[in-house]
């Protein structure tokens, strides 16, 4: 089986993949394919996830019952065709998104050796910090249109695909400018992505550096 629990993050690093290269898709369709296809992907990421992590019991009845939430909201909103459920939907996202972190965090940092499953986490990392600060971005922008300029002037619909771009690159510090933060909290929230971006490559190289050098120190004395 390609996803267990001793490669548990392959499974995570797929579902982020998946939402990730269908959001690219969602400007091809009117807005409630739009919003059926962006519910369909996270709750997929969550199903994937689901599989891989059955022996972190903790964390996989936390996601059977965030998925379950997501398909019930869902649901609601496509019946109901209304937008302000998709973005609750997204934003219960950020819960499963966060524990992805702090699980995935714990299990890079914190264990005594290397291995790919690590490695394929600390990647892990760096795609869930892109996805939440985009989620940051999409509700920000559905309650506040002035926020960000670059957009078209559009109304409050939702943005998540454009706001996923933004994301990642600031999260990278590439910076086309050809979206931009207007408000104060928008601009707080993207430097400090860009800091947290910055902070968290920095602690991943020294953190798998130190770990390298630890786990040879033995046989080395010898």
């Amino acid at each position: 089986m390609l996803i267990h629990k001793n490669n548990n993050f392959i499974g995570l690093l797929i579902g982020l993949l998946v939402l990730i290269f269908t959001t690219p898709l969602l400007h091809l369709f009117d807005e409630k394919i739009a919003q059926f296809i962006l519910h369909l992907a996270i709750i997929g990421m969550m199903i994937i996830t689901i599989i891989g992590n059955q022996g972190n019991r903790q964390w996989y009845r936390s996601i059977i019952i965030l998925s379950i939430i997501e398909v019930i909201i869902f649901l609601l909103a496509i019946l109901l065709n209304e937008m302000l459920l998709t973005h609750i939907a997204i934003s219960l996202l950020l819960i499963f998104l966060i524990t992805s972190i702090a699980v995935a965090f714990s299990s890079v940092f914190f264990s005594q050796e290397i291995t790919i499953n690590q490695l394929v986490g600390a990647s892990c990392i760096y795609l869930l910090l892109g996805i939440v600060w985009a989620i940051l971005y999409t509700n920000l922008y559905y309650f506040d249109v002035e926020s960000f300029k670059g957009l078209g002037g559009m109304s409050a619909k939702m943005r998540f695909q454009d706001f996923m771009y933004f994301s990642f690159v600031t999260l990278s510090t590439l910076g086309y400018g050809d979206i931009t933060p207007v408000t104060q909290f928008a601009k707080t929230l993207a430097f400090m992505q860009a800091v947290v971006g910055q902070l968290y490559l920095t602690i991943m190289v020294a953190g798998l550096v130190g770990k390298a050098i630890n786990s040879r120190s033995p046989s080395t004395s010898d």
